[in-house]
């Protein structure tokens, strides 16, 4: 089984059957696993597919952004009725990417992507399968719309969740100075790595805080914690997307997380500042290394 992850018509599996059925695609099976966000890119209607009567959904690097759509098992039945379908190589490429899952999970998945061949306008029908699909999910569509009409799409995620070093009165809190910040908690386990904390995801209730992140601070947020672009895996820490308790609701926020965090010993009660002696750490640790601003410390 492949996992592979859908974002336009074949959301919709009355759309996918009736392609099955009609060009004689047997045991052609697409099981949906979970809903997940692929972070750093936008959907975008730049592709023209003449079966579609106008533009079709395609995939473009944006970072900051982030496409909701589902992650599927595909069998072997499945892999060549998709290659078919997206006109896959020569059309539409198969990507190795990495999703998020709802719970903060990382999962490597296959996507299809084509080059931008500029904005078509969408065929009122295909919008219509692309809008089931998603309802079908659970699934909002204002990304969708909003590029459907070739207008710039509001950000999916617009928050960011702290709770170590970068909290006010921490040691790189001047990294967001003048962002509003609210407090927050979120599901997890809060290790202390010495002069910074790290999160892990679990059982447990880490304490922090929620900031309304500018785009244009994301990429220094990235270089801060030493994460990948697109919540791959591969640094320090993994940005990740983590559904957030504050006083105006549940919001969904980038967070960084170590996925190897459990090699430290876990603060009890999630709470950074509960610590005691994290400024005369944080200040030894950067004497130590020579720079005022290491990786480490969300």
């Amino acid at each position: 089984m492949t996992l592979y992850f859908g974002y336009g018509s074949n959301l919709d599996a009355r759309d996918w059957n009736a392609f099955c059925e009609r060009w004689g695609f047997v045991g052609a099976e697409l099981v949906p696993v979970s809903t997940a966000l692929m972070l750093d890119c936008e959907l975008a209607f730049d592709r023209y597919a003449a079966s579609r009567r106008g533009g079709a959904l395609n995939l473009r690097d944006r970072p900051g952004q982030a496409v909701e759509g589902v992650v599927f098992r595909a069998n072997r039945a499945a892999l060549y009725a998709l290659d078919r379908k997206e006109g896959a190589p020569a059309h539409y490429q198969r990507l190795d990417r990495h999703v998020v899952l709802p719970d903060g999970h990382v999962l490597p998945v296959m996507t299809y992507a084509g080059p931008s061949q500029g904005y078509h306008a969408p065929h009122a029908d295909y919008v219509g399968v692309v809008r089931r699909g998603q309802a079908a999910h659970g699934i909002a569509h204002d990304m969708m719309e909003a590029v459907a009409r070739d207008a710039a799409p509001s950000l999916t995620i617009r928050h960011l969740f702290v709770y170590g070093t970068l909290m006010q009165g921490e040691a790189n809190a001047h990294h967001l100075e003048g962002i509003a910040r609210a407090p927050g908690r979120v599901a997890g386990l809060l290790h202390d790595c010495g002069a910074y904390p790290a999160l892990s995801l679990g059982p447990g209730e880490v304490h922090g805080e929620v900031v309304e992140l500018p785009l244009t601070r994301l990429a220094g947020m990235d270089a801060l914690e030493d994460a990948a672009p697109g919540g791959a895996p591969g640094g320090m820490y993994r940005r990740s997307v983590l559904r957030v308790l504050t006083a105006a609701g549940v919001i969904r926020a980038y967070a960084y997380v170590m996925d190897e965090a459990a090699r430290f010993p876990v603060i009890s009660g999630g709470d950074w500042r509960s610590v005691g002696k994290r400024h005369a750490a944080w200040a030894a640790y950067a004497a130590r290394s020579g720079k005022d601003e290491r990786t480490g410390g969300a």
